[in-house]
């Protein structure tokens, strides 16, 4: 492959000797493109990027898997840490260019087939995004507005929401205008999973018998394993930590990039805190009977109708990050902005494309409505060969099996083979629970 076929950025000559052993000292980066964010902002934009509405599903990861999940969480966490630490590392693979984004160390691993690859499933979670963030702005307003008597039904409620947000979709015209909502994602999702843990735990005193999502009513029960769901957990958790194709421009923009690997370990590690926070009090509090997203288990009253707004703000300004991507993505293919078109005329054609990408986005919120099974097929599909098992494939192919040493090469086939697995059975068990959700046989 030439050196052509992908964007690359020029990078100084690296010693041999470290390029051979599949690592690199700081000369590896010396021409690097220059970033000015700190190692801190680095991290906040990491957490940021991780820190989303997800979170609020995993209490129900647990009632599918058992309290086992917490550990499943504790591999998903590690897994994400050390296939991200390896993503990074293969921008670099040559000692010579840094690629500069997922779809191009796809193609230097495995040429177009590879980039079509990362494009299908990115494009997936582009488009996916959207639906699970429309759902959930219907649900949410559906329940605040039907507690004031509102007759307005939950998919009147998902088209309104997309007719919002089609106008700022067609008004930012790149990532960088919608960028910073991420951060506001991130401080939101914490807000939210402290009010839920203190509304969980106050609410604990005042029930004996908990409504069951298949609609029965019996005490609180928990399990410890249940091995049939475990795939589908993994699912759950690989949306979580799902996002790693925009860190690539977080590591692009940092002044130090050699902190890479701190910076990714401790960024995933903050959000786990939240992850295990949340699910372990949702899940010992509710038990069999929580319900995704978890703040629906909440007594209506305050506490709930906060919850419910803040995350609202949150899933509904998240919608333009995603869009925007895949949108941008169709402009470049057809380059629009190479064609000579007039400002006006090019607005008008942005408009048509982002306007129909809502439209074809809100047609699939309107046939499937449902948060947790959408969340559970999105992430098995897509955010777990993303998340665990490509960076780790491109790295054996870009570095060769030869420069790993023998324990790590157990680590890799290991991770490789529970996220393959976990994704397709994943994707399976979510395809079946989102049937059940259409024929009404689950809450």
């Amino acid at each position: 492959m030439s050196k052509t076929e992908h964007p690359v950025e020029k990078l100084q000559e690296v010693d041999a000797e470290s390029v051979s052993s599949g690592s690199l000292d700081l000369d590896a980066y010396a021409g690097a493109p220059a970033g000015k964010a700190t190692n801190f902002q680095a991290y906040v934009n990491v957490v940021s990027v991780l820190a989303g509405a997800g979170t609020l599903g995993l209490p129900a990861a647990l009632r599918d898997a058992g309290w086992i999940g917490l550990l499943i969480l504790a591999l998903a966490c590690g897994m994400a840490i050390y296939a991200n630490q390896k993503l990074i590392k293969c921008l670099y693979y040559d000692g010579k260019n840094r690629l500069r984004e997922y779809p191009d160390v796809a193609h230097a691993a495995f040429g177009l087939p590879g980039r079509i690859l990362v494009t299908f499933f990115y494009n997936s979670i582009a488009l996916g995004g959207p639906v699970l963030y429309l759902i959930l702005t219907g649900s949410n307003i559906h329940d605040l507005a039907s507690s004031v008597g509102s007759t307005v039904t939950l998919k009147q409620w998902i088209m309104v929401a997309a007719a919002v947000m089609v106008v700022p979709i067609i008004v930012t015209k790149t990532m960088r205008e919608v960028a910073f909502l991420s951060i506001f994602g991130a401080l939101s999702t914490a807000i939210v999973v402290v009010i839920v843990t203190i509304g969980s735990i106050v609410d604990s005193k005042n029930f004996d018998t908990i409504l069951k999502p298949d609609g029965s009513v019996g005490p609180v029960e928990h399990v410890a394993a249940i091995p049939r769901h475990l795939p589908i957990a993994l699912a759950t958790f690989a949306f979580s930590y799902g996002g790693n194709v925009i860190f690539p421009h977080v590591e692009e923009s940092m002044k130090h990039k050699q902190a890479w690997n701190k910076i990714v370990l401790w960024g995933i590690l903050t959000v786990t805190v939240l992850y295990v926070v949340c699910a372990t009090t949702g899940y010992a509090v509710y038990g069999d009977g929580v319900l995704s997203p978890i703040y629906r288990n909440l007594p209506g009253g305050t506490i709930r109708s906060i919850s419910t707004i803040i995350i609202t703000l949150h899933v509904l300004l998240a919608i333009p990050l995603f869009l925007t991507t895949f949108n941008l993505q169709i402009e470049s293919a057809i380059k629009l902005e190479h064609r000579g078109y007039s400002a006006k005329t090019e607005w008008a054609f942005r408009a048509v494309i982002r306007t129909l990408s809502m439209i074809l986005v809100a047609t699939i919120a309107l046939f499937f409505p449902y948060f947790g099974q959408m969340m559970s097929l999105l992430g098995a599909l897509s955010d777990g060969m993303l998340t665990f098992v490509f960076p780790v494939v491109f790295y054996l192919k870009l570095y060769g099996i030869k420069r790993v040493g023998k324990i790590e090469l157990v680590i890799m086939i290991l991770i490789v083979i529970i996220g393959t697995a976990g994704a397709a059975i994943g994707t399976v068990d979510a395809v079946k629970e989102l049937a059940k959700a259409y024929r009404g046989e689950l809450d």
